[in-house]
């Protein structure tokens, strides 16, 4: 993962999870239900962040596995009492078909287009058969780095069309079987659950 991204959020951790709070207060419901509806048993959430969306998965009574590239945000998702490794989500550190559904919220967003098939090879891989993948990415057009709110930091983002994220799934041989838009604010959320084929 992109090291400039990583060392901002270090440094960040803390700003960046006080200013989410709102953001998992109004993300809506039906994302969650469906994904845990359809989920069972081991949940890998990919680029967790402080474990915010982990601890929901949690308390849904899944047993989730947390990792993140950011030691920062693994302190702050480890207090939340979730299960926390450091890693790179371009190289997951998992045998093969290890969980029944990956969890990725705004991770793939901080991974640049070149690099983006990796990790979902690595997903593809560490899923079982039949498993699902929920995943979450910003709509918009091109990459680069960014600084947002109290995150003053650059960060990397890849903004994505909804066409051009189905077709990634369909070259990895996922299903999709559930979309949805969220725009808390000025930014369109593209929300996808798929099943590994």
């Amino acid at each position: 993962m992109d090291q400039k991204t990583v060392d901002a959020y270090n440094v960040h951790a803390q700003n960046y999870d006080e200013d989410t709070i709102d953001f998992w207060e109004k993300f809506p419901g039906t994302f969650f239900d469906r994904f845990i509806e359809m989920s069972h048993g081991k949940v890998l959430d990919v680029g967790s962040g402080p474990g915010r969306d982990g601890l929901i998965l949690k308390n849904a009574g899944l047993e989730v596995v947390c990792l993140d590239a950011s030691q920062a945000m693994v302190d702050l998702s480890n207090a939340r009492g979730l299960k926390s490794i450091v890693g790179d989500l371009l190289a997951l550190p998992f045998e093969d078909e290890s969980f029944d559904a990956v969890w990725a919220y705004t991770s793939l967003i901080h991974v640049s287009k070149s690099e983006v098939e990796q990790a979902y090879r690595e997903i593809r891989r560490v899923l079982k058969p039949g498993g699902i993948f929920g995943l979450g990415v910003l709509e918009g057009e091109g990459e680069g780095y960014l600084d947002h709110k109290r995150v003053t930091m650059p960060r990397w983002f890849s903004f994505y069309q909804k066409e051009e994220v189905e077709q990634q799934l369909k070259n990895h041989n996922f299903e999709i079987i559930h979309f949805e838009t969220f725009k808390p604010n000025t930014k369109n959320y593209l929300n996808f659950i798929s099943r590994k084929l």
